[in-house]
């Protein structure tokens, strides 16, 4: 099955497809027709796994270092790095939509509870603090590119703490295995303790939360 996994290494580095006589010989070996199946239909279901599964735990990231210059809700910050602006999405987790307004038109969305609680949470950790960006994706939405990223303040994991104070839900999303063991035994955690959002009997997840837009009461 290493063997195997170690083929499909070579197939996402490489783009390359290995032949079925490289995929069926193993130190010099052809398999018997009844293991060769077998084998071939092992692979494939590994190649149908999520790319996470193939993560190695000591894979190198991309980091960087700047001044948080701002904070927009639970899971989003502006970091200036060297003078420029990179707009970042705290990776591994998801906190609660906040309200969405459109001054022009008066149109806005409502958002969820403790959305403010998380925001504000979030500014008190990282807000005009230099950080460490470790960048695990670059997410590209409406033609703005968004940093997925870990945020590290003087060594702390950022994320990790959101999650472990109960600011925030683990986000599956692009996680490695290793990561999500991780992210989700902070959020037990937090709501054993019924810790920030968790004080509420059945908080909704955001993925969950499909509220409708409404027009402002400008005389409100």
């Amino acid at each position: 099955m290493s063997h195997c996994r170690d083929k499909l290494h070579w197939l996402f580095a490489f783009g390359t497809i290995p032949t079925f006589s490289e995929l069926t010989v193993i130190k010099g070996r052809m398999l018997r027709p009844d293991r060769r199946i077998f084998f071939l239909l092992s692979c494939i279901c590994l190649l149908l796994l999520p790319h996470s599964v193939f993560a190695t735990p000591d894979v190198s990231w991309q980091s960087m270092d700047g001044l948080v210059v701002g904070v927009s809700e639970g899971d989003r910050l502006t970091i200036n790095s060297f003078g420029t602006e990179i707009r970042v999405k705290l990776y591994g987790m998801i906190a609660p939509q906040a309200p969405k307004i459109d001054k022009t038109t008066g149109w806005y969305k409502p958002g969820q509870p403790y959305a403010e609680e998380a925001f504000r949470a979030l500014s008190s950790k990282v807000l005009h603090q230099q950080v460490r960006v470790e960048i695990r994706r670059t997410l590209i939405n409406k033609d703005e590119q968004i940093a997925l990223a870990v945020v590290y303040v003087d060594g702390r994991n950022i994320n990790m703490e959101m999650i472990a104070e109960g600011w925030a839900w683990v986000d599956r999303k692009f996680m490695t295995r290793m990561d999500y063991a991780h992210y989700m035994a902070a959020e037990r955690l937090a709501r054993a303790r019924k810790d920030g959002l968790w004080v509420q009997e059945h908080p909704q997840p955001p993925w969950e939360f499909k509220p409708e837009f409404r027009i402002r009461n400008r005389h409100g």
